[in-house]
């Protein structure tokens, strides 16, 4: 009797909660920040409020309406964004709304609802307003189990303030409300909070209003910034906010010391040295850097974690430390301004979490300090140094690798004397008006040698008399602007950008230098131009100074530089459209054609699961292959250079996705087992290849 009883009373219960359902209408809500906790995307400033919605639902749990609840009104916005919410978020909200977001809540029930798909890109979610959309479900979804949306965190400054670091121990006060459950969702390091320390390598405890944290191996902590993710599993209240940036915000952290003195930081005139540790550590901690021109009231700041806790648009500096000196700032209204004004003074303050503070003096100078060295260079005409009959063997082979032995001796000549006519100006221009050009790469009015020393330049002339200038940085132009030529059987564009210099007093023929970004530690020489007029100096194949580029190499340099400028310039201007069939027969002669493993076993236990294999086909076309995935896409070349039958050469690559070619000496030999081993010499080490048979 009692069970019949009881299952009459379960009866009366459910019909109790269906007739308790019935045509009711039912108030939701959910927060449209923190959707991604702890990640900001997709926001450039969170949008502090909560959808506030009212559902109605038929007798069987179908709804039938859903409308806007006062979402925006007092209680949906967080204090103090009420503007914000007006001029910012209400425009994605409308969007929504107008998109037909509620209307797609109609005819379904509870789990239908949960089942929508309101991801970026869902079928149900509304194009641009994909957080609105997510909270919105969740609203409706809150109404039907008459649960609460999460409420603002009432707490002013960080929710857990850290009160030491002692070796592997953190600990944090509970600023938290005595009724949010506090979970520790993970720990992460860096400003951009995207790298999570596994769990298995720490404890939390939380107990007397304290949270501590102990790490099983302190030693393995990189310095710089942690966050503490926290949530309240009872899904009452937000997670601490990030507005306000890192070590402003609600959001609980604590920093690891590098243990670097101020002395350790260093700026050397181009990027940040540290004494010791790792920069990509210290980039990924910084806090600001901070540029301020002599006489501003206001510096301009970059920050790579911005004051609305989302990572914004850093530029000052690059992934090693280099200082960006061209750097571009883009504003909201489309303006853009340089970080850097042209032979202007700034203090630059950079700051990162867990380092000294780093404070230097910096003037943008261009390529002029690269060129001059630290103790100053002297540079002499490239073209006078390396077309001799010295270095002419060399021409030959490069060439020949990718044209064919027979072909090279006359292609060099073509190549050498397109670099090195001794017209210029109005001369060039009538020698070249029915087609054809050649350039004077030599140095021009009566100039030897020319030594970049500090801010000066002294030039040696050929009769014997010198002069010495100083020159101040006024900074790019292009060269070339609306000119065009033929190469290769197109029409390009010649145009490119230059560094400005104007001697600070009459130099005549010397008043301006104009630098290309070429130096010897990146291309083994330098491309510039001089002269007396700034405008004429702008005409590539116009004007005075028309067909002429001079290029330069320092006076010191040894033989392995000349090899690698000699290779640089003939590879760069070979045509890779097409293999000649002299290229494709020396390719097939000297056995490249077919398929190759790399023979890793010098490179240690750690590329012992590494399959890396090539294939080179009749046609030249090469593929790499790493476990199985293509890593490039080439054209093979190959010449059998100095004494012929050696099995040594000279192996080129042309890379199909970067266009650039890049050559390295081979030997083909056999090894014990029979097998022909290719070993490849570049300056970043030798790699043995394993012909696999067919």
């Amino acid at each position: 009797m009692k069970k019949l009883f009881a299952v009459m009373m379960a009866l009366c219960l459910a019909l109790s909660a269906c007739a308790a359902l019935a045509d009711q209408t039912l108030e939701g809500d959910a927060n449209v920040d923190q959707r991604n906790y702890p990640s900001t995307v997709p926001f450039i400033h969170p949008p502090f409020y909560n959808v506030k919605l009212s559902v109605t639902v038929d007798d069987s749990g179908v709804i039938t309406a859903v409308t806007d609840n006062g979402t925006g009104a007092t209680g949906s916005v967080q204090e103090g964004n009420e503007e914000f919410w007006a001029n910012k978020n209400k425009p994605f909200f409308d969007a929504a709304i107008s998109g037909g977001l509620l209307d797609k809540f109609v005819g379904k029930t509870l789990e239908e609802v949960r089942a929508m798909d309101m991801t970026s890109g869902g079928a149900d979610a509304v194009s641009g307003a994909t957080m609105v959309s997510a909270a919105a479900q969740e609203a409706v979804v809150n109404a039907l189990e008459g649960k609460a949306g999460k409420t603002f965190l009432p707490v002013e400054g960080c929710a857990l303030p850290l009160e030491s670091v002692n070796g592997g121990t953190v600990v944090l006060r509970n600023a938290l409300p005595e009724d949010f459950d506090l979970q520790v969702l993970d720990i992460r390091w860096g400003v951009r909070n995207e790298e999570v320390i596994p769990a298995d390598r720490y404890t939390v405890a939380a107990a007397d209003g304290k949270v501590t944290i102990t790490f099983a191996q302190p030693e393995t902590l990189k310095p710089g910034y942690y966050y503490v993710n926290v949530v309240d599993a009872s899904g009452k209240y937000r997670s601490p906010s990030f507005e306000g940036g890192p070590a402003a915000a609600q959001a609980p952290y604590f920093i690891i010391d590098s243990g670097l003195a101020a002395g350790d930081i260093t700026f050397d005139g181009k990027a940040i040295v540290l004494a010791s540790g790792s920069m990509a550590d210290y980039l990924q901690n910084i806090q600001h850097v901070q540029i301020l021109a002599n006489g501003a009231e206001k510096a301009t700041e970059q920050e790579i974690v911005g004051h609305h806790g989302t990572v914004g648009n850093f530029i000052a500096l690059d992934e090693n430390g280099v200082l960006n000196a061209d750097g571009i700032v883009k504003a909201r209204d489309g303006s853009e301004n340089p970080l850097f004004e042209a032979g202007k003074q700034y203090t630059v303050t950079v700051a990162a979490f867990g380092y000294p503070e780093l404070v230097f003096s910096y003037t943008r100078l261009g390529v002029w300090p690269d060129i001059a060295g630290k103790n100053g260079t002297t540079y002499v005409s490239l073209f006078d140094t390396i077309v001799t009959e010295e270095w002419n063997p060399l021409w030959v082979d490069y060439i020949g690798a990718v044209m064919g032995e027979g072909a090279a001796p006359a292609m060099a000549a073509a190549l050498q004397g397109s670099v090195t006519s001794n017209l210029h100006g109005e001369d060039a221009i009538a020698a070249f008006a029915d087609g054809g050009y050649a350039f004077d790469c030599h140095f021009i009015n009566g100039a030897q040698s020319l030594t970049f020393k500090d801010n000066t330049v002294t030039i040696l002339k050929t009769d014997g008399t010198q002069e010495t200038h100083t020159y101040e940085y006024l900074g790019k132009v292009n060269i070339g602007e609306g000119e065009t030529m033929m190469y290769q059987g197109a029409e390009i564009s010649i145009a490119f950008p230059v560094d400005v210099y104007k001697s600070t007093d009459e130099a005549g023929e010397f008043n301006y230098f104009m630098m290309r970004e070429d130096t010897m530690g990146t291309t083994w020489h330098l491309e510039f131009r001089y002269g007396s007029d700034l405008n004429a100096l702008q005409g590539y194949m116009a004007g005075p100074y028309a067909y002429w580029l001079a290029a330069g190499i320092d006076e010191k340099a040894d033989a392995d530089t000349i090899h690698n400028v000699i290779g640089l310039f003939c590879l760069e201007n070979m045509d890779y459209s097409a293999h000649t069939d002299a290229a494709l027969i020396q390719l097939t002669d000297l056995g490249f054609v077919g398929s190759w493993k790399a023979d890793l076993s010098a490179y240690g236990k750690e590329y012992a699961s590494v399959d890396l294999s090539m294939t080179i086909d009749e046609k030249g076309h090469g593929v790499t292959f790493m476990n199985g995935t293509q890593t490039a896409d080439f054209e093979a070349y190959a010449v059998d250079s100095g004494e012929k039958g050696d099995g040594a050469g000279l192996y080129v690559a042309y890379s199909n996705l970067e266009q650039e070619a890049e050559a390295a000496p081979y030997t083909m030999t056999v090894n014990d087992a029979g097998q022909t081993v290719l070993t490849l010499t570049a300056d970043d080490g030798t790699i043995s290849w394993v012909k696999q048979e067919e």
